[in-house]
């Protein structure tokens, strides 16, 4: 039987570096194909040489058992093949109409024909129910809205395939929901979606079936409805889902952090805990239960409004980040591209930030000092670049977060704060992140981190906390840790002792 897409055999390399080495793929009309793997395993490479804008070295790609080759993406989707980006690729100063046909303007009595560029657009938008005015700038759009007008665009030069390329990993979990609404509605349409994530609860909730791919090749692949969370790690890493986390219990020191009677927010309710050298406690809850907001006031980012902090026993007074910063306080924020990365800035640079904050404003730099410190956390963080140079924006999701890793790590603290410390990071990099966390932990470092993913907060924690609507519901024992002790007290409304 005649495949709508096959692609087989495909190798491509750069500079020496076998990025892809026969891999192959089908793709039938109405289906749903994810295609999965660690950063770096090569999906994106080759979901940019299906749509023409990487050429492969060898292999052959056929439409309805045609052989076809693509110079340029133009030619792919001639031939009715689309993409979405990861980043998006609209111009912010034009018109969503002017983005819409940017390159295939109609054109009336050698002028742009802007009455049929709007009835186009119209048309297009209305595939999609998106109730948006072609005339709008794209600057004023939200990010979903963008995605959803670049599906839009993909969609109106009769796109029998279309590929997306991590799509959700800049969207609301509410915007991403949205999203995969849109590709269930294209599918009954008949169009044959390629979904290149990391994000494996979305690709078993809509795929037909899963292609993973290790290190270049393909690793295995699973049709619905035998699609389980622990095959597909194991194709994506070669290891079980237990070796995932690889918890080991520690010994446990004295009491590194007390927070007594802290009240965050005034949507919070006064709460006390404490944190061992040495110990990982999560903290867990619902959505909008608190939970971010207390890691940011204990980190001054957001001003308490009474309570009490010690560290080591030390009684600190935290009204800023940089008092955090002295008192061995360090957090990795939630969003690592708008708090935790400079992307324009080197990797080197982000690092040594964290002891740039501590110095004084009429300290000498020492250029030598800096460069020994980052390559050390680059070497050991296992942070895979070129150099220490190389910009933090040319990194994957996973080296990206190592960064902030790094500059945290840098400032030598006493007690690390995470809020969502794995959110956005495949999983073969999060197996490198838990493990860094065991390393510091068994160093003495009290670690408390915060986590949507019950998995997460089993996997690696001494000890839980619950939260909900901004307090503090319940304590865990690492041996009780279940996804059903954690939801009772994350849906309470009152406060179960330990």
């Amino acid at each position: 039987m005649t495949k709508l897409l096959e692609a087989h055999g495909v190798c491509k390399s750069f500079g020496g570096n076998t990025v892809l080495s026969d891999v192959s793929l089908t793709l039938e009309r109405g289906e749903v194909v994810s295609l999965i793997g660690e950063n770096g395993a090569g999906k994106s490479t080759l979901a940019k040489i299906l749509c023409g804008i990487v050429q492969p070295d060898r292999g052959t790609i056929t439409l309805n058992g045609e052989l076809k080759t693509f110079s340029h993406p133009r030619e792919a989707l001639a031939a009715q093949i689309g993409i979405v980006h990861q980043e998006l690729n609209l111009a912010e100063n034009l018109s969503i109409a002017e983005n819409f046909l940017l390159g295939h303007e109609p054109v009336r009595y050698g002028m742009l024909d802007r009455g049929r560029m709007e009835e186009i657009t119209r048309e297009g938008l209305s595939r999609l129910a998106l109730p948006l005015d072609p005339h709008r700038l794209v600057s004023t759009l939200s990010t979903a809205q963008r995605q959803m007008v670049e599906i839009a665009r993909a969609l109106s030069f009769d796109t029998r395939i279309l590929i997306f390329d991590e799509p959700t990993s800049s969207l609301s979990d509410e915007d991403a929901k949205l999203l995969l609404q849109i590709i269930k509605m294209l599918k009954s349409q008949g169009v044959a979606i390629l979904y290149v994530s990391h994000r494996l609860p979305e690709v078993q909730e809509i795929s037909d079936r899963i292609v993973a791919l290790r290190d270049g090749r393909n690793s295995g692949e699973a049709a619905s409805p035998h699609i389980h969370r622990e095959s597909l790690i194991r194709m994506i890493v070669g290891r079980e889902l237990s070796d995932i986390y690889g918890y080991k219990p520690r010994p446990l020191g004295s009491e590194a952090l007390r927070v007594e009677d802290f009240r965050a927010t005034d949507r919070h309710a006064p709460t006390s805990f404490t944190v061992r050298a040495g110990e990982i406690v999560g903290i867990a809850g619902l959505v909008g239960s608190g939970r971010s907001e207390l890691l940011e006031s204990i980190f001054g980012l957001i001003p308490h409004l009474s309570g009490e902090l010690l560290i080591n026993g030390n009684p600190i007074s935290i009204t800023s980040p940089k008092d955090a910063w002295d008192n061995k306080l360090a957090l990795v924020p939630e969003s690592r591209k708008d708090q935790g990365v400079i992307l324009e800035s080197s990797i080197r640079e982000n690092i040594i930030l964290s002891d740039r904050e501590q110095q004084s404003p009429w300290s000498l730099r020492d250029s030598s000092n800096e460069r020994k410190v980052s390559d050390h956390f680059i070497e050991s963080l296992h942070i895979r670049c070129v150099s220490g140079e190389q910009l933090s924006k040319s990194l994957s999701g996973g080296n990206q977060q190592k960064v902030v890793l790094g500059r945290c790590l840098a400032a030598k603290p006493a007690v690390l704060l995470l809020d969502e410390p794995t959110r956005g990071v495949d999983v073969g990099a999060r197996r490198e992140i838990y493990a860094l966390l065991f390393q510091l932990a068994e160093q003495g470092m009290a670690i408390l981190f915060v986590s949507s993913e019950l998995e997460e907060i089993i996997g690696i924690s001494d000890r839980a906390l619950v939260m909900s609507d901004g307090e503090v519901t319940g304590e865990i024992p690492r041996q009780s840790l279940s996804e059903h002790a954690i939801m009772t007290l994350a849906s309470s409304h009152q406060k179960v002792a330990a």
